[in-house]
């Protein structure tokens, strides 16, 4: 009897311990299935890389002369003063018309000073000073009278020059930016050189860029357009044909 009682506790234990399992199973089926099926791709799209940077000049080239390597130049404009330039409007402006010195009460004799004489037949004249450089002056009835500042620069006489759009440097006219240049050019001989209007050649070797501005006889007097002037023979000018053939170029700008 103890035997069989012994065998009757063993046959209930065993479906107990059955159902334990399975619900331990089931559990685990369970959460498994809660996590998700795929994890998302990694990101693998990333900006271009930059392009390498030249670190020096090619084959047959050299350095720029003319920017040094920079790319860029001081302004070439004329008159382009830190990224500006003289208004285009009818306001007075310093560099032009006559500016003198006048004795004017309560004024410092160091002033400058342009007239404008009347033009109504009486005589006499209307005077503004450099405090006025920025303003407007119209003739009414023949007497000169001030307006007003200019409405194209608001009376500072001044306005962003186009080429360097007020930065006061813009591309180098010979390498184009690129920073390097031929082996065979040179500062008098490159096509941005060969191609200025105002170039003149000297059978000396002389190169200059200006004009002339007397001719007399045979003889002929260059202004530079640094200001500087010069007496030479109308032989000693090289014809123009002979002066501007492009400078050899050996290698293709990058």
């Amino acid at each position: 009897m103890a035997n069989a009682a012994q065998l009757l506790k063993r046959f209930a234990f065993y479906p107990v311990l059955a159902c334990f399992l399975g619900a331990l199973m089931f559990a685990g089926c369970e959460k498994q299935s809660s996590a998700p099926e795929s994890q998302p791709a990694a990101i693998t799209n990333s900006a271009p890389l930059p392009p390498p940077k030249v670190a020096g000049p090619g084959p047959n080239e050299k350095v720029c002369f003319e920017c040094r390597g920079q790319g860029t130049v001081p302004c070439l404009v004329p008159g382009c003063t830190n990224g500006e330039v003289d208004c285009p409007g009818p306001c007075l402006k310093l560099s032009k018309g006559a500016w003198i010195h006048m004795t004017v009460a309560g004024h410092d004799p160091k002033e400058l000073w342009q007239k404008f004489p009347n033009l109504n037949g009486q005589g006499g004249y209307q005077a503004w000073n450099q405090d006025h450089v920025g303003e407007v002056i119209v003739y009414k009835n023949g007497v000169a009278v001030n307006i007003g500042k200019c409405k194209v620069c608001g009376g500072t006489g001044k306005v962003t020059c186009n080429v360097c759009k007020g930065t006061g440097r813009q591309t180098c006219p010979v390498c184009n930016g690129t920073k390097f240049v031929p082996l065979a050019w040179t500062p008098t001989n490159n096509p941005w050189f060969n191609s200025q209007p105002d170039l003149i050649r000297l059978k000396d070797g002389r190169v200059l860029l200006g004009r002339v501005a007397v001719a007399i006889g045979e003889e002929r007097t260059i202004i530079t357009r640094d200001k500087q002037i010069l007496h030479v023979k109308a032989p000693d000018i090289l014809p123009r044909p002979d002066t501007n053939s492009p400078a050899a170029k050996t290698s293709s700008l990058k």
